[in-house]
């Protein structure tokens, strides 16, 4: 689970720093009247956030896919409160720039759901086969 883990950290700072970069680059070349000063928190908010979400999966304890799932939608429910907040703190302190920084968090949002799935998918996958691998030790050693 290290070796995913580590991988997955790896994806998640690549998954930033590409769309990061890339939407910035779309929306100060096609959409300058949008750009914002404050653009970085968005993908800063969503390093972290990926950062709790590979740390609190990884660490379910996997007795059916239905606990790593209920995990996972539990996950899934706090970050959409949470980025409703930061909506709402931004429009708190910068009412001019509310209009360019939603419709950036919500195209990051939708961008990092697909993520969070491939994500998600890795983890299913890595217990299923740790569990046949188990599985199948088992059942060598009573055929000793």
């Amino acid at each position: 689970m290290k070796k995913l883990r580590q991988k997955l950290y790896i994806l998640l700072a690549l998954f930033v720093i590409i769309i990061g970069f890339g939407s910035w680059m779309i929306l100060i070349q096609f959409h300058p009247e949008l750009a914002f000063k404050d653009y970085p928190i968005i993908p800063i908010y969503f390093f972290i956030v990926g950062c709790i979400s590979i740390s609190v999966l990884s660490r379910v304890k996997y007795d059916t896919s239905t606990r790593l799932i209920s995990t996972l939608m539990m996950e899934r429910g706090l970050k959409m409160f949470t980025t409703l907040i930061l909506g709402l703190i931004y429009w708190l302190l910068d009412r001019a720039e509310i209009r360019s920084f939603a419709i950036m968090l919500g195209a990051f949002y939708i961008l990092y759901l697909f993520f969070e799935t491939y994500m998600y998918v890795q983890i299913e996958n890595w217990h299923k086969q740790n569990k046949k691998q188990q599985s199948n030790l088992e059942n060598a050693e009573k055929n000793k």
